[in-house]
């Protein structure tokens, strides 16, 4: 009985923790957007704003 209640408490805590770290990955995805909004940090420096053009297949 003990192994049993200890695996139902040990799933619970589990449980707690995903769901913890999936409200602090949203959280924190959330304020890097309103702060990169607001300070306008760029990331990735040196790289240009927009995607690089693809030359077409039978550029060669």
């Amino acid at each position: 009985m003990q192994g049993y209640v200890a695996d139902l408490i040990e799933a619970d805590l589990n449980q707690s923790r995903a769901a913890f770290m999936a409200g602090a990955a949203s959280f924190l995805a959330a304020y890097t957007d309103a702060f990169d909004a607001e300070v306008g940090e760029d990331r990735y420096p040196g790289l240009p704003g927009t995607p690089a053009k693809t030359a077409p297949r039978d550029a060669a």
